[in-house]
């Protein structure tokens, strides 16, 4: 037990503190056995029980916020003053101070009791519940309806090293769901199809290009005795079904390699990617040539204008005339900087990214961690032969690395790479928008240039001077317009060949989508990585949280505890008058909910098997109290005083009661001889019923040798706070130890045979 233990509170000063709005303070004399409070409601005897849970316990219920008396300006004032004395008969002053803002929490100072032991956690409210019993707070002694703290982590609580594991844990989890949140939410915004909605756009982009290029076969054949491959049903796809076949991208490289023998002198196995917009974009190159043979060989000028200007893209919005070539190329070739810099940039920073990589073994990282995790274990070598013990430079290496911690080196080099990761995700991004505006401005401008050059060779440009003057960017919808009427009509051959390139560039479209989507992932590779890491983790915990976890099962409190908690609540509840059916009461430990996030919780029952929301208010009273001064009794050396306070306790004081009641009260303050000192206890008692205040004074009045103080509560203003009368009760008479012994038998036959 701590030797600092409180005894007794002498007496109490309290300043500005809720009803006590004084700003000169109020001394009060508590130096008995009980301290009896009364008078009428609202004159401020709930604010004195406050103030001394505060003081004692460290500890404020909210529904008594704010602390600080509400009249005035000067909150900093606020103090509660008293002189304690201790268990080795010394006594000392002690103040707590609040200093409060009504829209934060109070902070009170200091925080922590010097009469309670420093590795005791959850201290201040299990010690208010052990001690203060409040009627309009009942429910807070009760871990079903509105405590806090649980007595199972009191009475059993977690090794700090589960607490540690168990937060770490949590931390894990809390940095995941916002790294999950962000990245899903980012999905989101990019608006990306799934894997299974990509392969089903494919699958029709694939079919249609089918469907056109077999119908070119035919035609080019006819027209030009040219043998391109034909695409079977069975190509790409699994014989009789829609789906394609797993290696479908090797088999679209050996096709696309088919057609490039026929149309160039390319070869497909040089190509070493073989991602599927490699090959389509080669089969679009072909088929460019293939048009232009037709165009140069059956058309013609006018077709060839016709042809040209269909074959600038539809995102074109406009054609470049003469006039403004010259600042045009210079605007692309800034374009082919800017991307040639992003590239070097992209690079470096691909680089950097795995410069910590080791290709043999763990990274930095994963080194950096190891020493972090096991750094102390591996100082920690057995006592063994300088023969045999590991190298002095490796162990004094060691110390200087661990000393070194090489935790937060971890967490720097972490942060690092994040910062290095995602700059150069915007690095890659800038990269793949500017390549793309460049190779869309290089195309115009090459379409522009073949137009007018066409334009001149057919002797139109008479006919369009002011598309050939023109000064600006020329609207290609305004020239297809105009054109149309020198364009005739395409051979089928030129359809076909343009249906098969609207084809080739859906599937392009496709996979395109589908590069965007994995990029997005790599992109989001630290969301696979914590994932996997967080599934382990929650596939672990599934089996660990559990009602029937190996920690669980070791941190319930064993039968005999919870029996003994029971048969101590059950001895005081038997000094009241209570109906059958509720003693004894019997404690069970059971958890809360169904999530493994809800605890395991203490749950009352009575003899009969209600629970305790079957209980009426007086009984719940009743039974508060006695777990009340159950748990005092069973918890006191981690209290750190022996102090007890009830507030407005008419519900279980009442008429019928008050002999029992005051039987027992009479046994807690006064108790006699030193061998019962550890079970005295100073008590301090509110009552707001005058009836029943008069009769407790008289069950209560001291014997010799013991004190009984009263402080009548008379008036309250709003100006100088509560008016108190302080008086002291005359001692009954000494008699002999013999005398005292019959008087208990009388009166405990008396209250038997009228109760």
């Amino acid at each position: 037990m701590n030797s600092k233990r409180v005894l007794r509170i002498k007496s109490l000063k309290l300043c500005r503190f809720r009803g006590f709005v004084n700003t000169t303070p109020i001394e009060l004399n508590t130096d008995a056995d009980i301290v009896l409070l009364t008078g009428p409601n609202g004159f401020g005897k709930t604010s004195f029980i406050d103030a001394l849970c505060l003081l004692l316990n460290r500890y404020y219920y909210e529904e008594r916020l704010p602390l600080s008396s509400c009249n005035g300006e000067n909150h900093n004032e606020v103090y509660v003053e008293a002189v304690v004395e201790y268990s080795d008969d010394k006594s000392d002053t002690v103040r707590v101070t609040v200093s409060e803002d009504l829209k934060k929490k109070p902070v009170i100072s200091p925080l922590r009791s010097p009469w309670v032991e420093e590795n005791f956690d959850n201290y201040e409210e299990l010690a208010a519940r052990c001690s203060f019993y409040y009627q309009d707070l009942l429910s807070k002694l009760f871990e079903e309806e509105g405590a806090q703290i649980k007595l199972l982590e009191f009475l059993n609580p977690q090794p700090k090293n589960v607490s540690i594991a168990q937060d770490a844990v949590k931390q894990a989890q809390n940095k995941w769901k916002t790294e999950s949140d962000s990245i899903l939410k980012s999905f989101a915004q990019k608006d990306l199809p799934d894997e299974s909605d990509i392969n089903e756009k494919r699958k029709d982009a694939v079919v249609a290009f089918r469907e056109v290029w077999n119908e070119l076969v035919k035609i080019v054949k006819a027209d030009l005795k040219i043998e391109l491959p034909e695409l079977s049903e069975n190509r790409l796809f699994l014989k009789d079904s829609n789906n394609l076949r797993a290696r479908w991208k090797n088999e679209l490289r050996g096709f696309v390699g088919e057609c490039l023998s026929v149309f160039t002198s390319s070869r497909m196995q040089d190509i070493t990617d073989e991602k599927p917009l490699i090959a389509l974009d080669l089969i679009k190159e072909a088929l460019d040539k293939l048009r232009k043979r037709v165009i140069n060989k059956k058309a013609n000028k006018s077709e060839k204008l016709g042809s040209l200007l269909n074959a600038i893209p539809d995102d074109a919005a406009e054609i470049f005339p003469p006039s403004t070539w010259r600042e045009k190329e210079k605007e692309i070739n800034i374009l082919y900087k800017e991307v040639q810099e992003l590239r070097k940039q992209l690079t470096l920073f691909e680089k950097l990214e795995r410069h910590f990589d080791n290709p043999d073994g763990p990274d930095l990282e994963g080194v950096l961690k190891a020493l972090r995790d096991q750094g102390k274990v591996w100082l920690d070598i057995p006592e063994v032969g300088k023969d045999i013990r590991p190298p002095s430079a490796l162990t004094d290496w060691l110390k200087k690395v661990v000393t070194d911690e090489p935790g937060k080196l971890a967490e720097l080099l972490e942060g690092w790479q994040s910062r290095v990761e995602q700059k150069r995700f915007e690095l890659q991004r800038r990269f793949v928008e500017g390549q793309e505006e460049m190779e869309k401005q290089s195309m115009i401008f090459k379409k522009s240039k073949e137009f007018f050059d066409l334009l001149e060779q057919t002797g139109l440009d008479s006919e369009l001077k002011d598309f050939v003057n023109s000064t600006g960017p020329i609207p290609s919808s305004a020239v297809k317009e105009r054109i149309s009427a020198f364009a005739i009509q395409r051979s089928k051959l030129l359809t076909t060949i343009n249906s098969v390139q609207e084809a080739v560039l859906q599937w392009i479209q496709v996979e395109k989508l589908d590069e965007r989507r994995i990029f997005a992932l790599q992109q989001n590779k630290s969301y696979l990585k914590v994932k996997k890491y967080i599934d382990k983790i929650s596939e672990t915990l599934k089996t660990e949280t559990g009602k029937s976890s190996v920690l669980s099962r070791a941190l319930l409190p064993r039968d005999k505890d919870l029996k003994r908690l029971g048969e101590t609540t059950n001895e005081i509840l038997n000094r009241f008058r209570i109906v059958e059916g509720i003693c004894p009461v019997r404690f069970e430990i059971k958890r809360k909910g169904r999530t493994k996030t809800d605890s395991n919780i203490l749950q009352v029952y009575a003899a009969d098997g209600r629970p305790l929301k079957a209980f009426s208010t007086g009984q719940k009273a009743q039974l508060g109290l006695a777990i009340l001064l159950g748990f005092n009794y069973s918890f006191n050396k981690y209290i750190g005083h022996n102090i007890i306070a009830f507030d407005d306790v008419t519900t279980a004081f009442d008429m019928a009661q008050l002999p029992r009641t005051a039987a027992l009260l009479r046994q807690i303050a006064y108790a006699p001889g030193e061998a019962e000192a550890s079970a005295r206890r100073q008590v301090f008692i509110v009552s707001h019923h005058e009836d029943l205040t008069n009769r407790l004074l008289d069950f209560l009045i001291p014997p010799e040798g013991n004190e009984l103080r009263i402080l009548n509560f008379v008036d309250w203003t709003q100006s100088d706070g509560p008016k108190i009368e302080q008086r002291k009760a005359i001692p009954g008479l000494g008699v002999s130890v013999e005398s005292r012994k019959k008087f208990a038998h009388i009166l405990d036959a008396v209250c038997k045979k009228l109760y």
